[in-house]
């Protein structure tokens, strides 16, 4: 009997020891996309954030390929410690919602949401398209002329797919052009080469600035302090609101106190008014929301994904 209360004394004695020291060596942030992307650069402000608000210190790891799923896989394969992170946006639900992968959000145990960057629709200066309005009489006028370019079942698709049902503009009315990468949309709108472009507020910034695209809409609930003149799809009476939202997840089984000092941490950060004024210069806001509240966010977000795939019979492209 003394035997077996010493042995259940000394694993709880471990237990919180091991609770009380993390982290005790470095841990990795791992991205699933490029250096220099939005991600990246998402990534790379927060962690100098985390600077003040966590004892540990904290790395970025770029992991690619496979539209992030090796990364993803990565983190959910991994020994449940707290010291390899994913930071992930909607990207890995859509993944599920249309096939491409066996798992999305809940194959994880959510730290926090910190970061979100702001989606808009924009149009070459030239097309004639500037408001919510002007697109809408145009395309039922002349269905098929206007393009929108976008990655398949990414995050511009998934983007462009809310605003024109939120706005009642028949899908089949304006043509799809694959094309993959922000700034090759970009280009090709300025060009005249496509009609809209759904892409990230920081992304569309300087084209806008520099009279090259127009803002049609940006996708949130107010207007975005980096484009403070571009009206949103609210206020011009559609209710598409899709913004890209990066969460910090840790492989499932990952232990509660490990998953609440990150989570302390990650969400003082996010509140931090230096942090925000920092992700403010990138075109980025914070979001901080942890626990039971995030993972309610979580869910909704999925929700509106698999609406979008049932609706526009995406479960079927791979």
């Amino acid at each position: 009997m003394m035997k077996k209360l010493a042995i259940v004394l000394a694993a709880t004695a471990a237990a919180t020891t091991s609770a009380w020291a993390f982290p005790d060596r470095p841990i990795q942030l791992i991205v699933p996309f490029s250096p220099g992307g939005g991600s990246d650069v998402a990534a790379r402000v927060f962690q100098t954030c985390l600077k003040d608000h966590f004892d540990g210190q904290v790395l970025v790891k770029n992991v690619t390929g496979a539209r992030g799923k090796i990364a993803e896989v990565e983190v959910r394969d991994a020994r449940p410690t707290g010291y390899e992170l994913l930071w992930a946006h909607q990207g890995m639900d859509m993944g599920k919602a249309t096939g491409r992968s066996d798992y999305n959000y809940t194959a994880f145990e959510p730290v926090a949401s910190t970061v979100a960057m702001n989606y808009g629709i924009f149009a070459g200066a030239n097309s004639g398209i500037d408001s919510v309005a002007t697109l809408k009489k145009d395309v039922k006028a002349n269905p098929g002329k206007y393009s929108v370019g976008m990655a398949l079942n990414g995050f511009s698709h998934f983007a462009a797919l809310d605003f024109m049902d939120q706005a009642g503009i028949p899908v089949d009315d304006i043509r799809v052009i694959p094309m993959s990468g922000d700034k090759n949309r970009i280009v090709s709108a300025i060009q005249g080469n496509l009609t809209l472009v759904p892409t990230a507020v920081g992304a569309a910034k300087p084209y806008v600035k520099s009279d090259d695209l127009d803002a049609v809409a940006i996708q949130a609930s107010e207007r975005d302090p980096s484009l403070p003149d571009a009206k949103t799809a609210q206020e011009q009476g559609s209710d598409s609101n899709f913004a890209m939202y990066f969460t910090t997840f840790a492989p499932k089984g990952t232990p509660k106190d490990v998953i609440d000092t990150l989570a302390k941490a990650w969400v003082a950060a996010a509140k931090d008014p230096a942090c925000q004024a920092k992700l403010q210069q990138q075109a980025m806001r914070a979001v901080p929301a942890s626990g039971e509240e995030l993972k309610k966010e979580l869910a909704q977000r999925y929700q509106r994904i698999e609406d979008l795939a049932d609706k526009f019979n995406l479960h079927t492209q791979k």
